[in-house]
């Protein structure tokens, strides 16, 4: 969860220094109405957060044995 609050914070720090990055490219995508942008980058976000919440699951149960998967 923590990762989908890092995205969050880039959008405001790249867009508050002007800095080049993903939240800097979906502020202006939002405002230029690219809609493709903006699904990229929402769809690349969401992923990540799925795959490392499933990465951390997985990691949590191997390293806990009284945890299983199932």
């Amino acid at each position: 969860m923590n990762f989908a609050q890092l995205i969050s914070g880039a959008v405001i720090t790249e867009s508050i220094f002007a800095w080049p990055g993903m939240g800097r490219l979906l502020v202006e995508s939002v405002f230029a109405r690219d809609y493709a942008v903006v699904q990229t980058v929402v769809f690349f976000a969401s992923a990540m957060i799925v795959i490392l919440n499933i990465v951390v699951d997985l990691t949590y149960a191997w390293l806990d044995p009284r945890i299983r998967l199932g």
